[in-house]
Order: C-alpha cells, then sequence, then structure tokens
C-alpha cells in the first residue's frame, strides 16, 4: 500500500509546473470555501452575542402603553418570592449642552435611567473606567465624538451635569451615532442612574420599565400577572432575543454560500481537468498495467490517491490561508454597518468542515476520469477510433441540450438559474468558434503567423478549452448578477418605502400624541396632512415550532395611512374589520412558518391570544417583520390605545430636513425622534451600499481563480504539442512567435469566457428582473462600472496565465521534442 502512495506522489509531481497550478486552485477554492464559512458563523455569533447582551439574563418585562408608570403599579413584582432579580429603569429624552453649532436635533440624548448599572440583566462592557452607580455610562464613539475621557464632566440642557464614570463597547441598549452627520437622523443613548435622573427630571417614582428574573415559578406569576394587569395601562411580556426588525442579514448568508460554492465549482474544474488530460495521457500505461494483471479497482485506486495527496496538501495550505481571508473578509463586511461591532472569529467548526470539504470535492470532481482510468481497454487503439468516430455527434448533443435548456429563461422559478448556467456552460464550443473566429484578423494584425496558429490550435482541443472559458464566465456571470442586484435594490428598496411609509415623517414622542398636538401641527404651512399612527410594541409571539419571537403591531385604518402594498389584497384589508385577526409581512410570515388562514398565538396586553392570519403583504416597515390590525380591534380587544407617533404629509416645496428643527424646537419637552422618509431610505440602502465593495473584491478573486484553470489548460495543451512545437520550432519559428502563439491562445479563452460572462450575466439579471417574486423591485439595470472591470481583470488575468504557460513552450527542445514524437 505504501508504494501506491509513493507511485501516485511521483506521478502527480512528475510535471511541476502542472502540480503546482493545479494545487494552487484547490488551495484558492478551499480558502474561498474556508473564509466563507468563517464569515457566516462569525457574522451569526455578533448579532447573537449583541441579541444576548440586549436581554441579558432577564426572564419577563413589565412596560407601558403610555410610556411611564408608577412604580407602586409593579410592586407585586418587586415583592414577589418568584422573582431573584429585578431592574428598575426610567427612559428621558434630553439634550447636550456643547459650545458649537450643532443643531438642537443633533444634540438630542436618550438617558436610560437604571438602579443598578452592575445589574446581571445589564450586559455592558466596560472598555474604561468602573459602573459605580454615581456617574454616566457612555458608549465608546459618543466618548470618542465629544472627546470625553472618565472623569470628564457632561451637561444636559435644562437638567444638570454628571461625570463619565465607564465608557463602553457598542451594545444595542446604548447605540448612538459615531459622528454629527448620523446624529441627524438618530439621538445618542448613554445611561444614567436612576436616581440622579428622576432628580433631574422630577419623575419622581416613575418608570419606563422594569425588568426581572425569575426561579422555575416564573411562568406561574408571568400568567397571574398577566391577570392582574389586564385592562391597566401596562403589561407584561417574556423579554426575548430577537432583534429581526432591526437587521436583516438573511441575504448575507445566501452571499457568503453563493460564493463558497462558486469558487468550490471553479477549483473542482480545474482538478477535473487535471486528472483526465492525466488518465488520457496515460492511457496506454493503464492498459500495460491490465494486461500484468492489475484490475480495474485497483487502476481506478491509483488514480483516488493521487487526488487525495492534492486534496490533503491543498487543505493543509488553503485552510490557515482561509482564516486570514476570513478575518479580513469579516472587516470588511462590519465596517458597513452603521455601529462600531466588536467580533471574534468562529474558526473551529468552520476549519473542520473546510477540511472534509476540501478532501471530498476534488474527490468527486474527479470521480469520471477515475472511473475511466479502470475502465481503460488493453485494445487501446480500438477504443480511440471509436471516439474520433463519436465526436461529432457529442458536440450535437451538447448543442441541443444547451439550445433547450435556455427554455427555462421563460419560467419564473428559482432551478431557472442552475439551467441557464448548464446551458451556457453546454452551448460555449460554439461561442468559443465564434470569438475565435472574430479576433482571429485582430490575432494575426498584432501577433502575425502566431495569432493564426493560435486561433487554429485553439480547436484542436473545443471541448477542453470551452469548458475552461465557460467556467470563468459562469463566475463572471453570477457575480455581475449579484452586483446588478446589489445596485438596483436601493432603488427597489426606495420605492417601496416611499409606497408604504405612510407619509414624508414620522414624528416620535414620549407621551401620547393628543387631538390638540394633532391641530398645532397642520396649523403649519409646510403640513399638508396628519396622522397618528399607533404601533403596539415590543408584542411578543410564537412560531409553528413554538419558539419565542418579537414585533410590531401596526393599527391600520382604510382612511388612514397606507403601511403596505394593498394592491390585489383589498379583499384581506376588509376581513381585517370583520373580527380580530393580522395581516404578516413578508417577513414575519417567512418565520412564523405557518400557512395563511392558520392561527397565530400573542401574547397581547389583555394575555395570550389566537389570531387568525388573514394573508401576507409587502411593507418596507422593519424589513417586513411586522403585523397588522384593524385599529378598532388593536384598542379594544387587544388593548392598546395610545399613539406615540404621528405621520406628516408635506405641501409641494416643503421638505423634512427643513421642518425637522422646527419640530425639535416646538415639541422639545416631550419629542424623542423624527425621522424622514429619506432617513429610513438613507439607512436601509447604506449596508448594500458598502456590500458593493465585497462583490468588487469578490469578482476579481473568482476572476482569479478562474485564470488558474485558465493557466492550467493552456499548460496541459502546451506539453500534449511538444511534437509539434518542436516541429514548427524547427522550420524556422521562434521562442518569441512560440510565446506569441500560447498567449494569443489564452487571450481568445480569456476573452470568449469574459463576453460570455457577461452575456450570461445579462440574460440572468433580465430573468431576475422579470420575475413575479421580485416585481418591482430589482429592474434591468447594466453594471456598467462591473462589467468594464471584468473585462479588464479577465483579459489581463488570462494573459498572466497564458504567459506562465508560454513560457513553459518557449523552453521545449526541438531535438528532444522530435525524438519524443
Amino acid at each position: 500500500m505504501l508504494n501506491m502512495w509513493r507511485i501516485s506522489w511521483l506521478n502527480i509531481t512528475q510535471n511541476k509546473k502542472r502540480f503546482f497550478i493545479s494545487l494552487l486552485g484547490i488551495i484558492l477554492g478551499i480558502a474561498f470555501v474556508t473564509s466563507m464559512l468563517i464569515a457566516d458563523k462569525t457574522t451569526n455569533d455578533v448579532f447573537e452575542y449583541y441579541e444576548q447582551m440586549y436581554v441579558a439574563n432577564a426572564d419577563y418585562w413589565v412596560l407601558s402603553d403610555e410610556h411611564t408608570y408608577s412604580e407602586d403599579v409593579v410592586t407585586s413584582v418587586l415583592t414577589s418570592s418568584a422573582v431573584t432579580e429585578t431592574l428598575l429603569a426610567l427612559d428621558k429624552q434630553a439634550f447636550f449642552e456643547l459650545e458649537g453649532d450643532q443643531s438642537l436635533n443633533q444634540r438630542s440624548v436618550r438617558i436610560t435611567g437604571v438602579n443598578d448599572q452592575n445589574s446581571s440583566l445589564l450586559k455592558l462592557p466596560v472598555i474604561e473606567g468602573s459602573l459605580d452607580n454615581e456617574g454616566l455610562v457612555i458608549p465608546d464613539v459618543v466618548a470618542n465624538l465629544l472627546n470625553k475621557e472618565v472623569g470628564d464632566t457632561i451637561r444636559f440642557a435644562d437638567l444638570g451635569e454628571a461625570k463619565v464614570s465607564a465608557i463602553v463597547e457598542y451594545t444595542q441598549l446604548l447605540a448612538s451615532p459615531s459622528d454629527w452627520e448620523g446624529a441627524e437622523q438618530k439621538s445618542f443613548r448613554i445611561m444614567a442612574p436612576l436616581d440622579l435622573l428622576r432628580d433631574w427630571t422630577g419623575m419622581d417614582n416613575e418608570l419606563s420599565y422594569v425588568r426581572f428574573q425569575t426561579n422555575n415559578e416564573g411562568e406561574k406569576l408571568f400568567q397571574s400577572l398577566q391577570e392582574e394587569f389586564r385592562n391597566s395601562n401596562v403589561y407584561v411580556q417574556p423579554v426575548v432575543a430577537d432583534d429581526r426588525q432591526s437587521n436583516d442579514i438573511g441575504g448575507l448568508y445566501t452571499f457568503f454560500y453563493l460564493i463558497a460554492g462558486l469558487s468550490m465549482f471553479i477549483s473542482g474544474f480545474i482538478v477535473f481537468n487535471m486528472i483526465y488530460t492525466s488518465v488520457m495521457e496515460r492511457k496506454k500505461e493503464f492498459a500495460i498495467m491490465k494486461s500484468f494483471g492489475y484490475l480495474q479497482r485497483s487502476v481506478s485506486r491509483l488514480i483516488l490517491i493521487e487526488v487525495i495527496l492534492l486534496a490533503l496538501i491543498g487543505a493543509a495550505i488553503g485552510v490557515p490561508i482561509g482564516v486570514w481571508l476570513g478575518d479580513m473578509f469579516m472587516q470588511t463586511l462590519l465596517s458597513v454597518f452603521e455601529f462600531d461591532m466588536v467580533y471574534t472569529l468562529n474558526w473551529q467548526i468552520p476549519i473542520l468542515t473546510a477540511v472534509v470539504i476540501g478532501v471530498l470535492f476534488p474527490v468527486v470532481f474527479s470521480l469520471f476520469p477515475i472511473y475511466n482510468a479502470g475502465k481503460t481497454s488493453v485494445l487501446l487503439t480500438l477504443k480511440m477510433a471509436d471516439q474520433t468516430h463519436s465526436s461529432k455527434s457529442r458536440y450535437i448533443f451538447r448543442a441541443v441540450l444547451g439550445a433547450g435548456l435556455l427554455i427555462f429563461a421563460f419560467i419564473d422559478h428559482p432551478v431557472s438559474y442552475l439551467a441557464i448556467l448548464a446551458s451556457i456552460i453546454l452551448l460555449f464550443p460554439f461561442l468559443l468558434l465564434g470569438v475565435n473566429r472574430i479576433f482571429k484578423p485582430i490575432l494575426k494584425l498584432f501577433f502575425g503567423y502566431s495569432g493564426s496558429l493560435a486561433a487554429k490550435n485553439l480547436t484542436q482541443q473545443l471541448n477542453r478549452n470551452a469548458n475552461t472559458s465557460a467556467i470563468l464566465a459562469v463566475g463572471i456571470a453570477v457575480i455581475l448578477l449579484l452586483s446588478a442586484v446589489i445596485e438596483s435594490a436601493p432603488e427597489g428598496y426606495e420605492n417601496e418605502i416611499r409606497n408604504t411609509y405612510g407619509g414624508d415623517l414620522r414624528v416620535t414622542s414620549e407621551a401620547a400624541w393628543s387631538n390638540q398636538d394633532k391641530a398645532k401641527l397642520l396649523a403649519y404651512d409646510s403640513i399638508a396632512n396628519v396622522e397618528p399612527l399607533t404601533e403596539a410594541t415590543p408584542i411578543t409571539w410564537e412560531t409553528i415550532d413554538g419558539e419565542k419571537r418579537q414585533f410590531s403591531i401596526f393599527a391600520v385604518d382604510k382612511e388612514g395611512p397606507i403601511l403596505f402594498d394593498r394592491s390585489e389584497k383589498e379583499k384581506s384589508y376588509n376581513e381585517l374589520t370583520k373580527e380580530p385577526s393580522i395581516l404578516l409581512g413578508e417577513r414575519a410570515f417567512d418565520e412564523w412558518g405557518g400557512n395563511v388562514g392558520e392561527y397565530i398565538y400573542i401574547n397581547t396586553p389583555s394575555g395570550k391570544q389566537q389570531f387568525e392570519v388573514l394573508d401576507v403583504v409587502k411593507t418596507s416597515n422593519y424589513s417586513g417583520y411586522v403585523a397588522f390590525m384593524d385599529e378598532h380591534h388593536l384598542n379594544n380587544e387587544f388593548g392598546w390605545a395610545n399613539s406615540f407617533d404621528m405621520l406628516l404629509t408635506l405641501n409641494d416645496g416643503y421638505t423634512g430636513e427643513q421642518l425637522r428643527d422646527q419640530l425639535w424646537l416646538d415639541y422639545s419637552n416631550h419629542l424623542s425622534k423624527v425621522e424622514t422618509v429619506e432617513d429610513e431610505i438613507k439607512s436601509t440602502t447604506s449596508a448594500l451600499t458598502g456590500m458593493n465593495e465585497l462583490i468588487l473584491i469578490m469578482l476579481v478573486l473568482i476572476i482569479g481563480l478562474a485564470s488558474i484553470g485558465t493557466a492550467n489548460t493552456l499548460l496541459m495543451n502546451t506539453l500534449e504539442r511538444t511534437s509539434e512545437i518542436g516541429t514548427i520550432r524547427a522550420l524556422g519559428l521562434t521562442k518569441q512567435q512560440v510565446k506569441k502563439m500560447i498567449i494569443g491562445e489564452g487571450l481568445l479563452i480569456g476573452l470568449s469566457g469574459v463576453i460570455g460572462g457577461i452575456i450570461s450575466g445579462m440574460v440572468l439579471l433580465y430573468v431576475t428582473s422579470q420575475s413575479k417574486l421580485l416585481a418591482g423591485f430589482i429592474s434591468f439595470q447594466i453594471p456598467l462600472g462591473n462589467i468594464i472591470l471584468a473585462l479588464i481583470a479577465g483579459v489581463s488575468l488570462s494573459l498572466f496565465a497564458s504567459w506562465i504557460s508560454s513560457a513553459t513552450a518557449s523552453k521545449i527542445s526541438i531535438i528532444s521534442s522530435l525524438k519524443e514524437g
């Protein structure tokens, strides 16, 4: 057995350059897979970490639909034997007192007063200072922006001042903007001792919420509290780790696995090409082995060991590189988010998975050549004759099957994408021939006779060259589709937000809006209409599998603001008024896991109830992770009466930015947030804009990986034509002309791949834009910048790959090659 491994090692390293190029392809493929697996796990851990940090060890909390309530209301919680720990909190909007020209809006800050900063019901990762329950706790972004250190004093307009006792890392509870531009849309958040905040505000005995931890009697207490608080202004809810309303990262995971799959596919092709060519070159060797008594499985085992050796070396080198790439990718990825998140690479499970994949996928892609090697007939010459005879029928079969699969371009189904890509690969020999014919005169013009030879040689191994070019095309097509989707998605999001936002501004108050407030707002010259927006939040509910989730429920009225796409939904909308029932946003519906007509269980302020899900709707609110209920039912049966938000519609000629500062001045005593529809659009699309940089990096990396396949193919073509190259050298062709010939072949393969990839990408984009599932969301927009980059990178890297092979061709000895022939 040991001899088999030694023989296999000698066989794969016989041609060192081909071995190195093939190994490089495997290494990069495994590295990409490793980095994407690490990015997937680490990203998931990052958001789960911040979810758990927000929840901490709390089991339940008591809230109110009137913003605050008296501490006396929760006496039963504070004195219950089932409660092991409590955290009392009060939220109050205030303003920094700063030297500078910052607007009132930019200086707004939400102060959260807590009775114990060291409570286990809080998770505050301290960078500097200590949680002494005497001073302010501020996030590091606020400390940097205000240029404050531990011990420095922060003043608040009309309240007072306090020293900074601790600076902490990013946490959802204290999420704050990192610059003054961001402060136009979001308030700063800091923490203070509860007694200090009460002294400043005069809100003695007032609370915004109480978090508490329970023992094994917690469920009984929860049920009794639901009954106790029924028909009051407070309600109890389980504390649930669910930030899907603020983080929609599901698409990222699809992106990770798509890139990993694409790189594995390209690397697998490189392995297949090498092993298949090696098997074809050694047919006589296998025939002789079998004539000496070797069995079919013995020959196949020999090739299998060669592949395993390649895979093991590739995994040993590729996985560590993948860990480094994963770290670089995470830094780039998290930089597109608004907040400064920290992360720890989750590499253990991804590395084990990558090693398994790294060993298995070269074997899987080599199964056909392994089987083919074992099936080698001793009567090899007869087999060769048969293969020549059947070549034309093979091309006819490829053409018919490829053309047939193109029919899927007119079928709106995810399988269509795979069918189109398969069609591209099957039809690529004909595209390569077409490109060859078009560019042959150009090659002849620049390379002379070498250009003519390059165009002629390209057809000698048409299948291999076409497959190499097709792999490059597939990589370019998929990345171009992703980039086009990311470029056009902001426009789709913008349209959806404008159609379902409900107005031009959303104004949030700490106190419920009154009819007098509404009348005062309508008196503004810039405001055309004012509509109260009732949002019950946070509300916990259960998926079909019994998992707890948390979202908001909006009240809707036929005459009120439009909060979701009502087209073809009027019947369901009218059904809402008949009995307590709900409509679910698309993302909430997917998470729920049920079907229209079934019932969803919700922990309402009036207790646990079930509501029929009438339909699923498209909405931009909380990225579709939301529900809608008739205003009357939300008020009566659900138990939610107050509106803390107002939707303002502006008259023509006015903008939200112009009105924002005036609103802060007029309602500064209770205003907590002013958000324009433009703010929402910017917030939603900013991450997508940042993702485009990642797409560009991936485009170059995928083209680079495919170019390794080009180098491998050209090298194999060169080695197979050793005798032919020696002959033309003997007839007077110089080394430089031989180099030009190989470079010309590589240029044609690269150009075909780039042209085919661009055409294929446009076809895929068209199919995507016509999909009913994405109707009006993804438009047919050509990503011109990325196409130019693909063209430059594809041609440049293909030229570099062909230059590597041309160096080998130019070193072929005339005498030894003629003797070999």
